[in-house]
């Protein structure tokens, strides 16, 4: 009986092992194919979408998008008919410029964000536009 637990268990630990190869022989390729896209996709193509949060207020919608790594130079903001856009880039720091991606978890390149904003039959007006700590925060005014 205790050489079949011990086959047992060389066999799960076996398993275990393939398992664990299979993973980083997948997170490798993933890594892969993300570095030649990020190389390739220097194009206006959008190559992610950042998360946002929007809070409706009596007076306001404001929309908070995460974008750290990208400053106000090279993100855009507008109303486009009842659709607000965001748009920008977030590029490689310039000390990682002639590396190779080895890790890719934090998505580089350009991006766009598309969000649905209709307050009734009100139109929306961009308010206040700032970037925080790595927050862009977006008042669209509900017009009266």
């Amino acid at each position: 009986m205790a050489e079949r637990d011990d086959w047992d268990l060389f066999i799960w630990s076996r398993a275990n092992d393939l398992l664990h190869r299979a993973e980083r022989i997948q997170r490798n390729f993933i890594q892969i194919a993300a570095a030649t896209q990020y190389r390739s996709s220097q194009s206006r193509a959008p190559s992610w979408e950042p998360p946002v949060n929007v809070i409706e207020t009596d007076e306001s919608l404001w929309v908070i998008s995460a974008i750290p790594g990208v400053s106000s130079d090279q993100v855009q903001v507008r109303i486009d008919a009842n659709e607000l856009v965001i748009t920008g880039h977030r590029p490689l720091p310039k000390c990682c410029n002639d590396g190779d991606l080895k890790i890719w978890e934090i998505p580089l390149g350009h991006f766009e964000r598309r969000l649905r904003v209709i307050a009734g039959e009100t139109p929306l007006i961009l308010g206040e536009i700032s970037l925080k700590e790595g927050l862009l925060i977006i008042q669209l005014r509900k017009h009266s």
